[in-house]
């Protein structure tokens, strides 16, 4: 009899240490749980506030480049911002994002010669970096101009200096001489023309401009169109924190729209 009792007593407390082993279990499981959850909210409430200050960081930009538009002449600047101690935002691009080529104005300009050969020089286009502080300068290495009949570009002319001689079919790599753009209250140049060895008229003409950093930059510049695009990034950060959110943006400077947004996947802008 004692001996029954005995073994009732011991599977009553094996019951007892198996319920306090599941019970464990089970709350360190929970706790487990509510603590992954609870670090996932506050890595989604950062990243979220991340993709906030981003976007901060870019109507700051947009609201600079349209105070500095009053003369027509748009700019904004690169680097950190500190919005306050534990958030910041650093906007940046790369050279060819920073190229603002306006094509509103391009037209082909009667030459002398027989009326069937006249319309040779495209002319109308300009040219402006959209920021006050890039480094090294914004700086074209070359130009890559694309066109859809059987003439030959012969000339490229801008701001005065004839910066390209040839007599090149399309597409014609055209290696000019380095032309750099303002970083400093950034001026507006006029690419005097392209000469062409007869009449463009009825011809779609491109250019994809190669930066010295090696970025480029492709426009159609003929016919006229409503196009003075830039790009920029912004990157939000939290202080404390290794995340981060990258949003881009291409700006009409012409419409004063932005044509495209997204986040990006990239590295943290310097």
């Amino acid at each position: 009899m004692v001996h029954s009792q005995n073994n009732k007593s011991g599977l009553t407390l094996v019951a007892a240490l198996m319920l306090i082993v599941f019970v464990a279990i089970a709350v360190s499981g929970v706790t487990f749980f509510i603590i992954q959850r609870l670090s996932s909210s506050v890595q989604d409430e950062v990243a979220m506030r991340c993709i906030y200050v981003a976007t901060a960081g870019v109507h700051n930009a947009l609201y600079w480049f349209r105070y500095h538009d009053l003369s027509d002449n748009g700019y904004f600047s690169l680097g950190e911002t500190n919005i306050d101690a534990n958030n910041f935002f650093v906007v940046g691009a790369n050279a060819a994002d920073l190229l603002m080529v306006n094509t509103s104005a391009s037209s082909l300009t009667p030459t002398s010669g027989p009326s069937g050969q006249r319309y040779r020089n495209l002319v109308g286009l300009t040219i402006q970096s959209a920021t006050d502080s890039q480094g090294p300068p914004v700086t074209i290495d070359r130009m890559i101009v694309s066109w859809d009949n059987s003439r030959k570009l012969q000339t490229i002319r801008i701001n005065g200096n004839t910066l390209w001689t040839g007599n090149a079919s399309t597409p014609a790599n055209c290696n000019i001489s380095d032309f750099q753009l303002d970083d400093d209250n950034p001026d507006i140049f006029n690419i005097d023309y392209l000469n062409f060895n007869g009449s463009m008229n009825g011809a779609s003409i491109s250019i994809t401009f190669q930066m010295t950093d090696g970025s480029n930059k492709s426009v159609t510049v003929y016919p006229a169109s409503a196009n003075n695009v830039f790009t920029l990034k912004s990157t939000g950060k939290a202080t404390g924190s290794n995340i981060y959110r990258t949003v881009q943006v291409d700006y009409n400077a012409l419409t004063g729209k932005i044509t495209n947004m997204d986040e990006i996947s990239a590295e943290m802008l310097p």
